[in-house]
């Protein structure tokens, strides 16, 4: 009887374990549930309604090994400490670049900026070194110096910036070639704790042997230290100029990995896709493909555009982007 009790007492806590176990799953498959619908819900109402905070601008400048950064400081008027969002550009562009049609003149960057400070989100948009109002020339730039520059402006914002921003809610926005970055310096630095990326590169030998050709990739490694080639842009068929990129550029075409990279993120990330993109494609899987790599929570948004989210056409979809960025970072940066 003794020894039938013990089987029976086992089988009863065996069972009960497992209904725990199933139970937890089910509670934690609940709650990611629950925290996507959270941003389908944030994102849903703040699509289509008035702004919260206007906003005040700033230019700011900061030094990184030996070169003067340029950034804009975009802050929610009457809001104290707000959480940040450090924006990166694409390549071969600035914290500014296109104007988008239908807005009044106002561009890329400046009109996300403007949107996510409306929305109790503070952003710092950065140009790097060699780019826009920064030092230097864009034929010094490389993947290990863009990331550099990115940790500097966390640096920036966490030190000299605190009594402006919180913190302790620093988050990243890269856009392209920015969203390579992103990628890198947010497993990097434990400071970011939220990351969106827009089109983010994450194939860099398949994306620059398309845009820049594979015989100028080869061609680019091949030069001697210190060497600069000029190179053409093709998107697909397209031609659209030429630009000057120094040897280790090409180089690290091949050694950098935005995939192996995101594994040491922990914290929460977006992608934002494009369906048509012509230049970081075929979507959504390359997305998925980075986001396969990454433990955490995270979410894939894919709008039916382009790499720009069709802001060579207007500002609706690129709205979308950053109203799905905007929501993002309200639920994970914590916006009062």
């Amino acid at each position: 009887m003794y020894v039938k009790k013990r089987n029976v007492f086992r089988a009863g806590t065996i069972l009960s374990l497992a209904m725990v176990f199933v139970f937890s799953i089910l509670l934690n498959a609940s709650a990611s549930v629950s925290a996507q619908t959270d941003v389908d819900g944030i994102y849903q109402s703040i699509r289509n309604a008035p702004p919260r905070f206007l906003v005040e601008e700033s230019i700011i400048t900061f030094q990184n090994e030996g070169m003067t950064l340029t950034a804009t400081l975009v802050l929610p008027k009457g809001l104290q400490n707000p959480p940040v969002v450090i924006s990166l550009n694409g390549f071969a562009e600035d914290r500014f670049y296109k104007e988008i049609p239908g807005t009044g003149g106002e561009h890329f960057y400046p009109r996300l900026s403007r949107k996510l400070a409306e929305q109790g989100v503070a952003a710092f948009r950065v140009d790097y070194r060699g780019s826009g109002d920064s030092d230097g020339d864009y034929t010094m730039t490389t993947f290990s110096s863009q990331i550099s520059d990115a940790l500097a402006a966390v640096e920036y914002l966490s030190t000299v910036l605190k009594d402006k921003i919180d913190k302790n809610s620093i988050g990243m926005l890269g856009f392209s070639q920015g969203g390579l970055v992103t990628s890198i310096a947010s497993s990097k630095d434990k400071r970011i704790k939220s990351a969106v990326l827009w089109s983010a590169v994450v194939s860099p030998p398949f994306t620059y042997g398309s845009l820049l050709t594979f015989a100028g990739i080869r061609e680019g490694v091949a030069l001697p230290d210190g060497g600069i080639l000029n190179v053409p842009i093709y998107v697909g068929d397209l031609y659209l100029g030429n630009i000057d990129l120094g040897k280790k550029f090409f180089q690290e075409v091949f050694t950098t990995d935005p995939r192996a990279a995101i594994k040491e993120f922990k914290g929460p990330l977006m992608y934002v896709a494009g369906h048509v993109d012509p230049i970081v494609f075929p979507q959504p899987a390359a997305a998925q493909s980075l986001l396969d790599h990454h433990d955490g929570d995270e979410k894939l948004v894919l709008l039916p555009g382009d790499h720009e989210f069709d802001s060579d056409y207007g500002f609706q979809q690129f709205d979308d982007a950053v109203y799905w960025a905007a929501a993002w970072f309200i639920k994970t940066l914590n916006v009062r």
